[in-house]
């Protein structure tokens, strides 16, 4: 009788607990989205009204004296093209051939979404590149947002929430979130170095994929909830047997 009662209260509380971290995590992607949206939107209404970020010019002038290394800014810079646009392919893929087809869609249309948003952004605000672009790289004549940068954060961070969110050792977690943050700062110093996109650009991208990423987790947090009153219902049956 005396170890029934811990039992009982165990089997109470655990739910309880599992509810209280899903709600604060709900809560994180919801900020995530609200403040990178919200980041990235205020800087496109800055630009169309002929706004002029003071730091633009001093970091893109420092940005100048790195262009000796062009050849190492050049690979970082394409590692965020056209194998991008592969690992972005694979990912849906995968999703779709081991049955998470809903969140395979899913992640097609926010990269498709991504995509075309940061294109059809560069049109409306039709900010030119800055003086001495690299006539190398390729890409439409317009500056702001950083598609390289965006399409980086958005792919490689939507693999780091997957990550995350398994059950891998914690300190392999850490790891990938911390590759994914040094992945998305080397493009974006190297797409500056090479005179591709002003600082301002690349800020306003890392901005808007955090958005996407708050919510493609909002999206996807319903799955979380479920797995947990799932692993609830499955204790509380062990426990009775």
């Amino acid at each position: 009788m005396t170890r029934s009662a811990p039992s009982t209260e165990r089997l109470a509380a655990t739910p309880s607990a599992s509810r209280d971290r899903l709600d604060l995590a709900a809560i994180g992607w919801v900020l995530m989205a609200v403040v990178g949206l919200g980041a990235f939107v205020t800087a496109t209404v800055f630009l169309l009204n002929q706004g002029v970020f003071g730091f633009d010019q001093p970091l893109l002038h420092s940005a100048q004296g790195w262009q000796g290394y062009a050849t190492l800014w050049r690979v970082i810079s394409e590692s965020a093209n056209i194998p991008l646009i592969v690992i972005g392919v694979g990912l849906v893929l995968v999703l779709f051939f081991t049955k998470r087809r809903r969140e395979a869609v899913l992640v097609a249309l926010v990269l498709i979404a991504v995509t075309a948003g940061s294109e059809g952004v560069k049109q409306l605000v039709a900010r030119p590149r800055p003086s001495g672009t690299d006539p190398n790289i390729p890409g439409v004549v317009y500056s702001f947002p950083s598609g390289h940068v965006l399409e980086a954060l958005t792919i490689f961070g939507i693999l780091a929430i997957r990550c995350v969110r398994s059950r891998w050792p914690m300190l392999l977690k850490g790891l990938v979130v911390v590759a994914v943050v040094v992945d998305v700062c080397l493009v974006g110093v190297a797409r500056v170095a090479l005179s591709a996109h002003y600082p301002s650009d690349v800020l306003a991208s890392a901005f808007g994929g955090i958005g996407v990423l708050g919510l493609y987790g909002i999206l996807t947090h319903h799955r979380l909830d479920q797995t947990a009153a799932s692993h609830s219902r499955s204790g509380t049956g062990a426990d009775r047997a």
